[in-house]
């Protein structure tokens, strides 16, 4: 029996043949299929690079993960790289879509320093839409025109080098915007540590969900671990963990159609019974009645 598409793996691909790791798509071409081969940008697609949505003009809604939210003019919307995500089809929706990795960040001198100085990645603490007031909308709309125009210019004198520029004044912009309206101040001497806890997660979560086993890759004591989460996302790790490895079953099993029993062993549990016990004891409901409500 042949399976319904389940989440596509969409690795960075430029389409304009540049040769650095950024690029723009605009609605027009996501509506026109203008992507890269065997993606279908509708259905549920993991990312492997970040992605930022700009709404010029419409209304509507994105998908990421198992939660929609409805965007407007002045709305901007950060896909977080492992996020599954699904683009509505929306002919009214004027928008453009960046897509970044980090090499590109780290090649412009951009890197780890700007993701630290910024949250706007890290959907555990913050809402990944952010909605621009008028004057926001002005002159944020002016630096993503400004950075659509030169990546669709020939290529010229320091073209990425200004891309990159611009592309870090629209972040700190944008972090800036979020910070007067939803702050929540991060420990700024925790804070790197949790992102290294984060990445090791993205790494081993399926495969390893003991928190002693993460301490040790940070080489800390799982007492300085737990006191990291609780200053930066006020939880224990192992809290943590368990909502991460939670999420990760929800995008399989809303997804995918993929067996109660296949997405056992996929979240790494021997027994699809413990599976089940499992997923109950966390979310209040079986994975066969979540599935249903979606």
């Amino acid at each position: 029996m042949q399976k319904n598409q389940s989440i596509q793996d969409v690795v960075f691909t430029n389409l304009y043949e540049k040769d650095f790791e950024f690029t723009v798509v605009t609605n027009r071409e996501i509506l026109r299929d203008n992507v890269p081969k065997n993606i279908n940008p509708f259905q549920p697609s993991r990312l492997h690079y970040y992605a930022i949505l700009f709404i010029l003009e419409g209304e509507g809604r994105h998908f990421i993960d198992f939660k929609t939210y409805q965007y407007k003019r002045g709305s901007i919307i950060f896909v977080a790289k492992g996020q599954v995500h699904a683009f509505e089809r929306n002919v009214n929706r004027r928008a453009i879509f960046f897509g970044f990795t980090e090499a590109f960040l780290e090649k412009n001198s951009l890197g780890s320093n700007l993701i630290q100085q910024i949250n706007l990645y890290n959907y555990h603490l913050y809402s990944p839409l952010l909605q621009l007031e008028a004057t926001e909308m002005t002159f944020l709309e002016i630096v993503v025109n400004r950075i659509s125009d030169e990546f669709h210019a020939p290529d010229d004198f320091a073209t990425e080098e200004i891309i990159a520029s611009m592309l870090k004044l629209f972040l700190l912009s944008a972090e800036r915007i979020r910070r007067k309206t939803t702050y929540q101040s991060v420990h700024p001497t925790y804070y790197p540590t949790f992102l290294a806890f984060q990445k090791l997660l993205e790494q081993h979560l399926l495969n390893n969900r003991k928190v002693q086993f993460y301490a040790q890759q940070l080489q800390i004591s799982t007492k300085k671990l737990n006191r990291i989460t609780q200053e930066v996302i006020k939880k224990p790790a192992k809290q943590y963990l368990h909502e991460r490895l939670i999420m990760e079953m929800k995008r399989l099993l809303i997804n995918t159609d993929w067996s109660i029993k296949e997405i056992a062993y996929q979240t790494g549990f021997d027994e699809p019974t413990n599976f089940v016990k499992y997923f109950k004891k966390e979310t209040k409901q079986t994975p066969s009645a979540f599935r249903k409500a979606f």
